[in-house]
């Protein structure tokens, strides 16, 4: 969905302008979208909005933040200080870049890296409809070059939305909610750890929305789109609040994040015919979308920090969501 890239010319280390920096990246292949950045018009709103966290480390839990309303989008300039900072050395670096095809002085890459810069990537478009709230992901700019591993879970996220597997995302990924007023005034929405979920409505809606704000916007490529056709379906996956989620055919899996100490002497968890209750090492009940087979629904102790809860289906028919 971002932008194609613009030729660009090397920057200078010191005399490269902020447009001089994104054009470089751009150039390079990292993923930007931003929408509104020509002109970022003043919000109006005061107090505070809630964001999500998801770690590139599946065995770090996601985290519901809060942030502070500003002019506009808040989370740009919240977010790009925690990207700043490159761990790779030069030598990495200089490797990095030759693997995109580019000759680089790693300084200059270091020098960019160093500033921090988060970049929005639209997960789901603002319409009348959906009441003019769009879901963006926020990652660092620079999460190719700096070669960071693949995050499972927001890239789940985005073909939840309908996105092809294609789309990755790379290091710790922020979700964030932006509502669109009369005008073009933006301010940032609550956007809480439970919407997730696979189920929930604002990414049920995402599919649809984003073709049909494609379809309007860029026909060519919609038409193009349509006519390669659909991938296979995948199956459905999701993140919750505490596990992760995956189907898996005759089969669901739920990983239970638990402290990274505890032991099967910790753990007791009862099935139902809808319903997985977990009393211990803490209380969760989890309504489930679909009947499963309680004799053959188990669990087991994971890596340290997880357990892994198995649940035989009534049907082997996919699930799109976990939850009713």
């Amino acid at each position: 969905m971002a932008d194609n890239p613009a030729a660009a010319v090397e920057p200078g280390e010191e005399d490269a302008t902020p447009e001089e920096r994104m054009a470089w990246l751009r150039a390079r292949g990292v993923t930007i979208e931003e929408p509104g950045q020509r002109s970022r018009p003043a919000a109006t709103g005061s107090g505070s909005f809630c964001f999500v966290k998801i770690p590139a480390d599946e065995n770090e839990p996601c985290e519901q933040e809060s942030g502070p309303h500003s002019m506009g989008d808040a989370l740009p300039a919240l977010l790009g200080p925690r990207f700043a900072g490159c761990s790779l050395s030069d030598e990495e670096l200089s490797a990095q870049a030759a693997a995109s095809g580019q000759s680089v002085d790693p300084k200059i890459l270091r020098s960019l890296m160093m500033a921090g810069r988060a970049e929005s990537f639209r997960l789901a478009v603002p319409t009348d409809a959906n009441g003019r709230e769009g879901v963006y992901a926020y990652i660092d700019e620079a999460s190719a070059m700096k070669g960071l591993p693949k995050n499972e879970r927001a890239s789940a996220v985005a073909r939840n939305c309908g996105f092809p597997a294609s789309c990755e995302f790379r290091g710790d990924v922020y979700i964030g909610r932006q509502k669109w007023r009369d005008g073009g005034l933006v301010e940032n929405a609550d956007f809480k750890l439970g919407e997730l979920e696979s189920g929930c409505a604002w990414m049920r809606r995402a599919v649809t929305e984003n073709l049909e704000h494609q379809k309007s916007t860029r026909p060519d490529e919609h038409a193009a789109a349509q006519a390669g056709g659909y991938p296979e379906d995948k199956p459905a996956s999701g993140v919750g609040d505490g596990y992760t989620w995956k189907d898996e055919g005759e089969e669901l899996e739920i990983i239970l994040e638990c402290p990274a100490d505890s032991s099967k002497k910790d753990v007791k968890i009862e099935f139902k015919r809808q319903e997985v209750r977990v009393l211990k090492p803490s209380s969760l009940s989890l309504t489930l979308f679909k009947p499963v087979e309680v004799d053959g629904c188990s669990w087991t102790m994971g890596k340290p920090g997880q357990i892994v809860i198995t649940l035989e289906k009534s049907s082997a028919a996919p699930w799109a969501q976990l939850l009713s």
